[in-house]
């Protein structure tokens, strides 16, 4: 059995590409891994409604190992989309991020737990609604509800993710201005996102990492810290790569990514995979 039990696996531009197709090699690859005993959890900054359907595509065996969602605010059964665990943003700090963005000129996309309130997402009616992001709530079946400022929804349900879509020079300046002003309250970056082909400032609460949530996951499992490996190609990856037993990353990642990793994987997913399984990146 090899050393590493655990191995969390982001999903854009690790799992898959643009086409937003598994590989059939890496499906086949993850069902000997987990055969050989190491168990495999999917680890993305996507909801349960945009990730469902990359996790079916792999054909996973039941039982299924919990999928980290929202960057780590929501742990999820991919089967029913049940929440088992989630560190949701504070009311007030939620309120101040939205109208943030709102003040900018920029619309607030509040995601909610749908699986606990049967919406996707509060959408502020201040600010600029992007044409993508408009474009991609006409394709997925979220629901959504409109609200005229956050603030005065006092029973809105707790925010996991507040984004918005902006272009990408704007987007890393709004990103930076706001990780400043919420420093130790929230997570805030600009990240690319492949799913929708635009750049997205978003902001988590301080607690909801990958890695804490990858940490619960190998809890349940009962594996320790030390045999956790992850595997990503992003900045939002950066905790859980650095926190894992083995870090791993994609090699055309930031270099500070890179940097962070234990390992690149040159030759990529699949065959990081093989290695894993086959225990020839265990400790030496």
């Amino acid at each position: 059995m090899p050393h590493y039990r655990l191995l969390a696996v982001d999903i854009d531009g690790t799992l898959i590409g643009p086409d937003q197709v598994v590989r059939e090699e890496t499906i086949a690859v993850v069902a000997d891994a987990r055969r050989a005993g190491l168990r495999v959890c999917l680890a993305t900054g996507r909801s349960y409604a945009e990730s469902v359907d990359i996790w079916r595509q792999l054909r996973v065996e039941a039982p299924a190992e919990p999928m980290v969602l929202v960057g780590g605010a929501i742990v999820a059964e991919p089967e029913t989309g049940r929440t088992l665990c989630q560190r949701a943003i504070g009311f007030q700090d939620a309120c101040e991020f939205a109208a943030a963005l709102n003040d900018l000129g920029y619309v607030a996309m509040v995601l909610v737990d749908a699986w606990r309130h049967g919406t996707d997402y509060l959408l502020t009616e201040r600010g600029d609604h992007h044409a993508a992001s408009r474009d991609w709530f006409s394709k997925m079946s979220v629901r959504v509800r409109t609200v005229a400022d956050l603030a005065a929804v006092p029973d809105a349900p707790e925010a996991l993710r507040i984004s918005t879509v902006a272009e990408p020079e704007v987007a890393r300046q709004i990103a930076a201005a706001l990780k400043g002003r919420f420093a130790g309250r929230l997570n805030v970056h600009a990240i690319l996102a492949p799913n929708y082909g635009v750049t997205i400032v978003e902001a988590h609460a301080a607690a909801a990492t990958k890695l804490s949530a990858v940490r619960y996951v190998a809890q349940s499992l009962r594996i320790g810290p030390g045999r956790i490996a992850a595997i990503g190609d992003d900045i939002n990856d950066l905790p859980m790569v650095r926190g894992a037993g083995l870090g791993a990353a994609m090699p055309h990642a930031p270099q500070e990514l890179l940097d962070a990793a234990d390992h690149v994987a040159a030759a990529g997913l699949a065959a990081f995979i093989r290695q894993l399984a086959a225990g020839e990146l265990d400790p030496s």
